[in-house]
């Protein structure tokens, strides 16, 4: 059992998808650790982004990030370029819907999902300081913030038995589709 609230967050999303009351097809990517003094020596491949669902005719393609701040950083070390191309590439083809899931943990556990294509929109309008945009709430230049996600995201709504969150991942998946689906029509391979 993990101890780091990131990967917490990534357990509770999958046991959610299993108990979820209709069939969510999920797997999560694990990630590889090399000790320190291996390092140098070692090339390790990196996941493309940490977990895959299939409900409803439709692969998710999903890049969990979980923070106790009000904002995700850009950093390379939080959003890795690599993770952003191959989700931007997953959602390229037709029946996939790309994003990240931004969990804010503080003051009360939010979660949000963010398609590839709305972040992208964004953090070129935050990175370039493009002054005309229809955001209500701040850009900021190095992250993305928990109103911008509340702005441009989608919801996944939860709850706390006990000591560990369920999430509403039916209902996020309907929504998803039911949001992005249309749009992939144009855009498929």
């Amino acid at each position: 059992m993990a101890t780091n609230q990131g990967k917490l967050f990534e357990e509770d999303f999958q046991k959610s998808a299993a108990q979820s009351v209709e069939k969510i097809f999920f797997v999560r990517l694990k990630d590889t650790h090399i000790p320190v003094d291996l390092r140098s020596r070692v090339r390790v491949t990196k996941n493309d982004y940490d977990c895959m669902m299939f409900a409803k005719n439709h692969l998710f393609t999903l890049e969990l990030k979980s923070t106790k701040d009000k904002s995700i950083s850009f950093q390379e070390s939080v959003i890795k370029q690599h993770q952003i191309d191959k989700l931007s590439e997953a959602n390229t083809y037709e029946g996939v819907i790309s994003g990240f899931i931004m969990n804010f943990r503080e003051p009360e556990n939010k979660v949000y999902f963010i398609h590839i294509e709305e972040f992208l929109k964004y953090q070129n309008i935050a990175q370039n300081q493009i002054k005309e945009h229809t955001y209500r709430s701040k850009v900021n230049k190095s992250s993305i913030s928990l109103a911008i996600c509340e702005e441009i995201g989608i919801e996944i709504k939860g709850f706390k038995p006990r000591t560990r969150w369920h999430y509403h991942l039916k209902d996020f998946v309907m929504e998803a589709i039911n949001t992005y689906a249309n749009k992939e029509e144009g855009n498929s391979k």
